[in-house]
């Protein structure tokens, strides 16, 4: 038995009785007020009884009239954390039930209880197909040329297919909103097409007072003529379009179904459909063309990407398109009203007062503002100012465009920076083959000095000078390859194989540092084309610093992933370090900078990254947060036969 949460009652969808299945046509007349039923169906505890309620007695279920039942489980048909029915089964014999009955019968229950509950997600997903075929049938009747009577004819047939009633009916309303017409109807209703009489002694006044559905427990009380009315429960949906009463839908039923449920969600999600249809039938050809024009601006601001509101004469929002709701996250029934001097934080607040005055021969003005969201956080803005005037040049609004300017500044910043480190980098270049001569021939005649039966001081001073010309040699070639000024080579390189080189190189360092990494490879192997010694260069650099920015953390974990993303290769590495604030991580591929104490780090090494993934025609990019991690993401392009 499966509970009708509309009737209050339970729905016997099958009873078999001595191995025959019994049928009837009345079968939610069971109420859900038996005791022990009802119990367990509140409860969700099986109960194993017996003296059994007999409540079939009398009944189309009736058991036997001979043998008299004498013991009887009943358990909740439970799927999750929900009782959606109640399972009994009848034995003629006494105290026939024990435990292990009880378990076998709950393990059916649950069963039951899945398929039952799939069933109705089937018949919800063939219902919602339906309602959808049903919605695009209805809007294509507003495109043939067709009167109101006949398509509203033609959407009471397409409504008996999705939900099936003993009547329907389609008024619709006159032009001063007082005189009701049924155009259509069908079923127990079909009396009623033709009938023309007042809205307020009609039966669906207080639906169309309150401009939402109503139900009527008898249509025919509230009717004006009552002869030509059904005397049925029924549902009165008025029919809205546009903010404009376009008239209503009569859906009647033999029972009291049509209050709540399926049926009732269903006529709802069609009754806009239904009211734009018939919107559009009931229209002048002039009224339709300037409703398209209304239409087809309301569609195009509903488009746009950038904000738009439209301020009354009082500079408070009369209407804020779906980009604005979504940039200053206000519901829509929130920012209607508000003053735009809600949103603006500083340069030029707008008020009655304020709004600036726009010469007749410059229709736009233009500036830049902080505005605030809901939340309170803020972005910059990009303003367009227009006047909205009358057919006599008279001021009736302020139509005001907005762009948010973050991501074009994060543009220009990273701009900047890009042409900060090429003008370095060509200053570096020229100074560093300056240097790069004179140090290779101290260094050499460093080495010379060396082989020469040296002693003492002598010998000390001069491997000094050998070892810090060979430490300024190898600072010089830091700067050379930041600049891009030597020579690359260009050849395919397996991604895979240089992460796993260069993970092999650091093993020893993270095993002493009790690093633990991890590497996840495509395993499609990808190929980029360049020079594999500088890619290597790149991701030793990188597993360095990720060793440097473990030390102190309690856990400590490496992660090396590469993976093909359509025409690109992508190489993710990741700790679990101290991170770095915003401040630090916008400026960690600027050359010479470095966080590490003073004779660590040149801060060379991420700008020499920069520079050898850009030469290779990729990105790199880091996102950190203190006291979590930071993850460097390398993009390089993809290498296949066809791209040679």
């Amino acid at each position: 038995m499966i509970a009708d949460p509309v009737c209050e009652k339970f729905n016997a969808h099958c009873i078999i009785v001595d191995s025959q299945e019994r049928e009837g046509e009345s079968v939610l007349d069971f109420p859900n007020g038996t005791e022990t039923i009802a119990k367990v169906f509140r409860t969700g505890v099986p109960i194993i009884s017996s003296k059994p309620e007999r409540w079939w007695k009398g009944t189309i279920f009736q058991v036997a009239s001979k043998r008299e039942v004498q013991s009887e489980i009943t358990a909740p048909l439970t799927y999750h954390d929900r009782t959606v029915g109640v399972m009994q089964v009848l034995s003629y014999k006494t105290n026939a039930y024990d435990g292990h009955d009880l378990d076998l019968i709950m393990l059916i229950a649950r069963q039951a209880a899945v398929a039952i509950e799939n069933a109705r997600l089937f018949d919800a997903q063939r219902s919602e197909q339906k309602q959808t075929e049903a919605a695009a049938e209805i809007a294509r009747l507003a495109l043939r040329k067709v009167t109101v009577a006949q398509a509203s004819h033609s959407i009471l047939d397409i409504l008996d297919e999705v939900v099936p009633s003993s009547g329907k009916a389609i008024g619709i309303i006159s032009l001063d909103g007082n005189t009701l017409s049924c155009v259509a109807a069908s079923g127990t209703c079909r009396q009623m097409e033709g009938f023309v009489g007042p809205v307020e002694d009609s039966a669906v006044r207080i639906a169309w007072e309150k401009e939402e559905p109503t139900f009527v427990e008898n249509l025919r009380e509230m009717a004006h003529d009552r002869d030509r009315v059904p005397e049925e429960p029924a549902i009165t949906i008025p029919l809205i379009a546009s903010s404009r009463r376009l008239g209503v839908l009569v859906v009647t039923s033999e029972t009291a179904q049509l209050q709540t449920g399926p049926h009732v969600d269903a006529l709802l999600r069609l009754a806009p459909a239904i009211a734009l249809a018939i919107d559009v039938l009931v229209l002048s050809e002039d009224e339709q063309r300037t409703h398209a024009r209304a239409r087809t601006l309301a569609a195009a601001l509903a488009t746009m990407d950038q904000p738009v509101l439209i301020l009354g004469v009082d500079a408070k929002v009369q209407y804020a398109n779906s980009a604005a709701i979504r940039e200053y996250r206000y519901e829509p029934h929130e920012i209607a009203g508000l003053s735009v001097d809600d949103f603006v934080v500083a340069s030029a607040q707008l008020s009655p007062q304020t709004i600036p005055a726009i010469p007749q021969d410059k229709p736009l003005w233009t500036g830049e503002h902080i505005h605030r969201r809901k939340d309170g956080t803020e972005f910059p803005a990009a303003v367009t100012l227009s006047h909205i005037r009358d057919g006599a040049d008279n001021i009736v609004g302020l139509v005001i465009g907005v762009r948010n300017l973050t991501e074009e500044r994060k543009v220009a910043d990273h701009l900047g920076r890009t042409e900060k480190l090429a003008a370095i980098g060509e200053l570096v270049a020229g100074v560093a083959h300056e240097l790069n001569n004179p140090l290779t021939g101290i260094s050499t005649f460093a080495q010379l000095l060396l082989e020469d039966n040296l002693q003492g001081e002598q010998f000390e001073s001069v491997s000094l000078i050998k070892r810090e010309a060979d430490r300024a040699i190898g600072v010089i070639r830091d700067l050379l390859l930041f600049a891009r000024k030597t020579d690359a080579r260009d050849v395919p390189v397996d991604i895979n194989t240089i992460v796993k080189h260069t993970v092999r190189l650091r093993a020893l360092a993270s095993r002493s540092s009790g690093i633990d990494v991890h590497m996840h490879l495509d395993e499609s192997s990808p190929q980029v084309r360049g020079d594999e010694q500088k890619l290597q260069q790149v991701l030793l650099n990188l597993l360095v610093n990720a060793e440097s920015a473990m030390e102190g953390m309690r856990v400590r974990h490496l992660s090396l992933v590469t993976q093909r993303k359509q025409n690109m290769v992508q190489i993710v590495i990741s700790d679990t370090g101290h991170g770095m604030p915003p401040s630090v991580s916008q400026r960690v591929f600027e050359p010479f900078f470095t966080t590490k104490p003073p004779g660590e780090g040149t801060g060379l090494g991420l700008s020499v990254s920069y520079g050898i993934i850009q030469a290779h025609g990729g990105a790199i990019s880091v996102e950190s947060t203190p006291e979590v991690g930071t993850t460097f993401m390398i993009t390089l392009p993809l290498y296949t036969e066809s791209r040679k």
